[in-house]
């Protein structure tokens, strides 16, 4: 029921770009993703891998910088 909800209010992306521009390849499917859908940012704790603040107009940003900067006052 829950999956249902969520599937129903989701939008879905389906990158059509290839980047290589992360240490770790794997992780450049989250980077494609997040530049596709233009998003303003890519909250990850994968310091080691993500190691730019920003590609692009996407934000990189930890957790903790995403809370400290945008939680609700």
């Amino acid at each position: 029921m829950l999956i249902e909800k969520i599937q129903d209010i989701a939008q879905h992306f389906e990158p059509n770009i290839s980047l290589n521009l992360l240490t770790d390849k794997s992780d450049n499917k989250f980077l494609e993703l997040s530049i596709f859908a233009t998003v303003d940012f890519l909250i990850t704790g994968n310091t080691n891998d993500f190691t730019e603040k920003k590609y692009q107009d996407v934000n990189v940003v930890t957790p903790r910088e995403y809370w400290d900067k945008h939680k609700p006052e």
